[in-house]
């Protein structure tokens, strides 16, 4: 599997909704896709990526990857 997710956090729209934001590089296409969990019913991924995100789904939830923007000393 070429999948593996860069980090995870939370992201808002106008409306103030927020969800979670996937950062997940694709290392045979050497790119990074970037996709919110909404978008895993949607088409426009392919069915490999979407198996791998539902896959790690308990642990994206849980914070494994969350990047607050933070920093500690």
């Amino acid at each position: 599997m070429s999948y593996h997710i860069m980090l995870t956090r939370k992201v808002s729209d106008l409306k103030g909704n927020s969800q979670i934001q996937v950062q997940v590089m694709d290392a045979s296409a050497a790119q990074i896709i970037y996709l919110t969990l909404d978008e895993l019913e949607k088409d426009e991924l392919s069915e490999e990526l979407k198996d791998y995100i539902r896959g790690l789904l308990p642990k994206i939830e849980e914070g494994r990857w969350h990047y607050n923007g933070k920093t500690h000393k």
